[in-house]
């Protein structure tokens, strides 16, 4: 009589320890030097990364190879009103102290105008720098359009002479690098 009472919940469990990730696998392809699966995206690593001009949230503009001297992350969104970008700069945010202790600039990218970069910074509890590629050139420049209006998700790693060190472009939106891999890939880096 207790197993059956009980048997629904353990099928339960069971199935959800059938379908959880693989962190291993997961780490592996995200620890390696570059991953990419949108054949259009033009990065590679130990190469420098195109430069770029892009205006900010501040009405600035930020040029990349004026960032040289600094390590940059490079982190490429849909935009203000997609959930899954919100959740990974949520979720990123946790690294920016760490990052800024290893040197590196942090750049939030999206087709977002001011009224939709501003909406995002809202939303965030530690800043980002938000630039707008609003017509996708620097997009385009990196390979990495999905559609007419729209970047696919990226991060990119650069070192301070504006290097190519690693990246992660992939075609699926809803998957990203947790801030737990970009950790064990700074880490990797740093060993290096």
């Amino acid at each position: 009589m207790k197993i059956k009472t009980y048997l629904p919940l353990l099928c339960a469990v069971a199935l959800l320890a059938a379908c959880d990730n693989d962190p291993v696998s997961e780490t592996a392809i995200i620890a390696e030097a570059g991953y990419s699966d949108v054949a259009s995206a033009t990065l590679e690593v130990g190469l420098p990364a195109p430069d770029f001009s892009l205006q900010s949230l501040n009405d600035d503009w930020v040029k990349l190879s004026q960032l040289r001297g600094n390590k940059v992350l490079m982190i490429f969104y849909r935009g203000h009103w997609c959930p899954f970008c919100v959740g990974h700069l949520q979720d990123i945010q946790i690294m920016l102290p760490e990052l800024e202790k290893r040197g590196y600039q942090v750049l939030a990218i999206s087709p977002d105008d001011a009224t939709g970069m501003q909406k995002m910074a809202e939303r965030m509890d530690r800043p980002y720098q938000f630039l707008s590629d609003a017509d996708l050139a620097v997009t385009d420049l990196y390979g990495i359009r999905k559609d007419e209006e729209l970047p696919h998700p990226a991060m990119i790693l650069l070192d301070d002479q504006g290097i190519v060190q690693w990246f992660y472009i992939g075609e699926d939106y809803k998957t990203r690098p947790s801030a737990t891999q970009l950790q064990q890939v700074l880490d990797r880096l740093d060993s290096q």
